[in-house]
């Protein structure tokens, strides 16, 4: 396995990652010029992307990681976990001090409170 940090993953490498997890593709979404974040971390088996990870932030206080996701073929292994070990790193590196994410399974808690996150109430809105 290999970790690329902002190197290009295409668009359909992530719709593909996103629809093994049991997501939307969103591929359009990924292919707009429009779309871009702080950085991403990408993960490899051969040519096949496996894990990905990307943060959007305001780049002084606040950061947000957002689509933490490993293929379930590969999940168990450590892989997310090195993933979120590198990206909070590298974000504390930034010398960014507020970080968050959003989850939406409950089961998920457990994994994310081992870094050190609590949970908080909060809101989210979806468009259309």
């Amino acid at each position: 396995m290999k970790y690329e940090i902002n190197k290009v993953v295409s668009a359909k490498q992530i719709a593909d990652l996103r629809e093994s997890v049991g997501w939307n593709r969103m591929e359009e979404s990924y292919r707009n010029l429009k779309m871009t974040n702080l950085f991403h971390i990408a993960c490899y088996e051969n040519d096949l992307l496996i894990g990905y990870v990307c943060v959007v932030s305001n780049n002084v206080t606040d950061a947000y990681i957002q689509d933490l996701m490993v293929h379930p073929s590969y999940q168990n292994k450590g892989i997310g976990t090195s993933l979120m070990k590198q990206t909070i790193s590298k974000i504390k590196e930034m010398k960014i001090y507020m970080i968050s994410v959003i989850y939406g399974e409950e089961e998920l808690r457990n994994f994310y409170e081992k870094f050190g996150f609590t949970t908080m109430l909060c809101g989210q809105m979806l468009g259309e």
